[in-house]
């Protein structure tokens, strides 16, 4: 069966024809401009049944990255699967922000992703910001690393994605991972928290249970890397109280939220974090979406 035949027949279902695209792309082992352009290529009797196989998966609400192992994010590949969140595009403004910020401050920081999850955040800006030709990261001196870069997650099977995505990239030797619940384990990491510059990356699970069960396309994705509490804030809550408990001084946090939780959100920084600089900067969408927290000077 050519593809233009296979396409032809499933076309009779629900399936985007984008989903479609994607799934042959990755059974046939060809680029997804392949597919589109050779619809006289014959898929094999075995693929087929590979296909099928899928494309059954995804009419069940299966992300379409859990069945092909892999999602783009900020122009990078990520290899996924059902232990990690699926990375989004709205999560690629808290890299923008996080590059705009080191590009106007001298000081070298340590970056830590909380939550790592796929480790699509902390291995992007470790990427971006160890490149030479990055405007983000003057050279630095011979033998002197520029930022230290760390994932924290508590769940281990996610920390195993996150490996394999940093050993992928070819950056895992700049990267510790380490198993935590929040920053709890960071002290352990060679360095006096109280006296770090830290900069922390927070995309912490943030819906409530009525969100997940309303949104049919994200139940199949872990639910412990998507809700948090009543109100969605539970783990940001636990996470700003450690920044004090810790007696960090000096930080600049990335938190994304749903923008639903605006106000609540600001009302929380304010009783946990008082006398901070704080602003909340929308998405492409027009959709507060990311929290940006800056310690008292």
């Amino acid at each position: 069966m050519t593809i233009k035949e296979f396409t032809t027949n499933i076309k009779r279902s629900d399936l985007p024809p984008l989903d479609l695209s994607l799934i042959l792309a990755y059974v046939i082992k060809k680029s997804r401009e392949f597919v589109l352009a050779n619809p006289d290529y014959l898929i094999k009797p075995s693929q087929l049944v590979h296909l099928n196989r899928l494309i059954k998966l995804r009419k069940k609400n299966y992300p379409i990255a859990y069945l092909t192992n892999e999602k783009e994010f900020y122009g990078f590949n990520f290899f996924v699967n059902e232990n990690v969140l699926v990375p989004r595009p709205e999560t690629e403004l808290m890299i923008e922000e996080t590059v705009k910020y080191v590009t106007h401050n001298a000081e070298r920081a340590t970056l830590v992703d909380v939550g790592t999850g796929s480790g699509c955040i902390i291995i992007t800006l470790a990427k971006l910001l160890e490149s030479q030709k990055s405007k983000a990261c003057p050279r630095p001196r011979p033998g002197v690393p520029s930022y230290k870069f760390i994932g924290l997650d508590v769940s281990l099977s996610a920390l195993q994605v996150a490996k394999k995505n940093a050993k992928l990239h070819k950056i895992s030797k700049r990267i510790k991972f380490i198993k935590s619940n929040l920053l709890q384990k960071l002290s352990t990491f060679n360095f006096q928290l109280s006296t770090s510059s830290l900069i922390i990356l927070a995309n912490l699970p943030y819906l409530t249970p009525k969100q997940v069960k309303e949104s049919p396309s994200i139940k199949r994705e872990p639910r412990l890397a998507l809700v948090a509490g009543k109100d969605g804030l539970k783990y940001y809550r636990e996470l700003f109280r450690q920044i004090k408990e810790y007696e960090i001084k000096k930080y600049h946090v990335l938190c994304e939220i749903d923008h639903t939780q605006t106000e609540a959100f600001k009302k929380l920084i304010k009783k946990e974090l008082p006398g901070c600089e704080f602003y909340i900067k929308k998405d492409l969408s027009g959709y507060a979406r990311l929290g940006i927290i800056k310690s008292p000077k």
